[in-house]
């Protein structure tokens, strides 16, 4: 489950699949926007298309016993969500029905396929088919702005938009596309291949800033924050803080109102939403109360969901499916820690984005980039460390035969 042959990048479906599952649906948003359909036909035909994928790379894997790389945790936690969403669904409560049919074509079936079929992984493919989709989109978006295209829209501050397309997500297109390029940037690359890399990198960082929007910006501060303190080698250190120390010393001495007005981190912005989700919070905790060992229910009346993952797991599923998350949260710590230690970046830094997007958005009947990243994660390091495990242990054997041999002869 832990080696996986190499194969060139275009004959990878698994790195493709993968690649679309999380970052494809800007591109179809983009293309749903030119052509202004109104039906979401090509959404609907791009999330079956990513379950069709993913299905052939579980066809076409060595599936023996690859249930055993999975956590007991995750399936806790996912049958009692999937529970409880289906029988609100059932009911027609809200938007149930709905997120239930999405969540189980983009995050539930497509986690299935892909985790059980994770001997395909090869980090520098996977990096490769995510940095060409988030490229795509980067260009796209950049390009539509630039020509002035109707397609693109801004809110009154300033925040650029599609029709299909919020803030939200293009930020973390951007920050996707940059999590791959500072992948790719690690690899010995050609002189050309590295300026291609930093030249869509700088277009990524753009989007974001066009796109202003805090979750993502907030995700890629912990990702420079974090990764230098999970894989504490010198000069990689040195550089994060420098980072830091120099963001601070822009902070300090320059006057930061109108980005932070952009970015929604003053009061003056004219839509602010922060009063907004304070309010879903704070009607989040109202409800999980009436119900605090099971939870409430997984619609949240007037603003859909509380924009807070830790509190929607507590409105959702109570203080028991807290209970389950929380080992599940620490397997995941883990592995980001496990997979850091060994100069493995990908997901770590996707695990951190998605994580602390979650956070400022997103419900989580419609967080497939989270539960995707999140369950490849878990059977990616548990197939890791039962490979290590087994090859310790035949180093081990073969020693004691040795050592069996050497003690007969004397």
């Amino acid at each position: 489950m832990h080696v996986s042959k190499s194969i060139p990048i275009h004959k990878d479906l698994w790195a493709w699949s993968f690649s679309l599952a999380i970052a494809g649906y800007p591109l179809v948003a983009i293309l749903s926007s030119l052509t202004e359909r109104e039906d979401g036909l090509l959404s609907i035909v791009f999330r079956l298309l990513v379950v069709c994928l993913c299905g052939l790379c579980f066809l076409f894997s060595d599936r023996k016993k690859a249930w055993r790389f999975g956590n007991v945790w995750l399936f806790y936690f996912v049958g009692l969500y999937m529970l409880k969403l289906g029988l609100d669904a059932n009911a027609g409560i809200g938007k149930a029905p709905q997120g239930l049919v999405f969540a189980l074509t983009a995050s539930v079936v497509p986690c299935a396929f892909l985790a059980f079929s994770t001997n395909r992984w090869l980090e520098v493919n996977v990096a490769w088919a995510v940095f060409v989709v988030g490229a795509l989109t980067v260009a796209g978006i950049v390009w539509l702005q630039h020509s002035g295209s109707n397609v693109v829209m801004t809110d009154n501050s300033d925040r650029l938009y599609l029709d299909r397309l919020n803030p939200i997500s293009v930020g973390h297109a951007g920050l996707t596309t940059l999590i791959a390029s500072y992948t790719l940037i690690r690899i010995a690359q050609g002189k050309i291949l590295k300026f291609a890399i930093f030249s869509v990198a700088v277009a990524a960082a753009f989007t974001m800033y066009l796109a202003a929007a805090r979750g993502p910006m907030v995700a890629l501060a912990c990702c420079v924050i974090l990764f230098p303190l999970l894989r504490p080698r010198f000069i990689t250190m040195i550089m994060g803080w420098l980072l830091v120390a120099g963001a601070v010393l822009v902070l300090a001495t320059v006057d930061m109102t109108p980005l932070l007005d952009k970015f929604h981190l003053t009061g003056t912005a004219a839509t602010n939403s922060t009063v907004a989700r304070v309010e879903a919070i704070s009607y989040s905790w109202e409800l999980f109360l009436q119900n605090p060992w099971f939870g409430y229910g997984t619609q949240l009346p007037f603003f859909s969901y509380p924009h807070n993952m830790f509190v929607e797991i507590l409105q959702d599923m109570g203080l028991v499916g807290m209970a389950i998350f929380v080992p599940l949260f620490v397997k995941i710590a883990t592995g980001v820690k496990f997979l850091a230690d060994r100069r493995l970046v990908l997901l770590p830094l996707l695990t951190t984005q998605a994580f602390v997007g979650a956070q400022f958005s997103g419900a989580l009947w419609g967080s497939a980039f989270l539960w995707i990243v999140v369950t490849i994660l878990i059977f990616r390091v548990n197939a890791m460390t039962s490979f290590d495990l087994r090859a310790r242990r035949r180093v081990m054997e073969r020693s004691y035969t040795r050592f069996g041999a050497l003690s007969g002869a004397r």
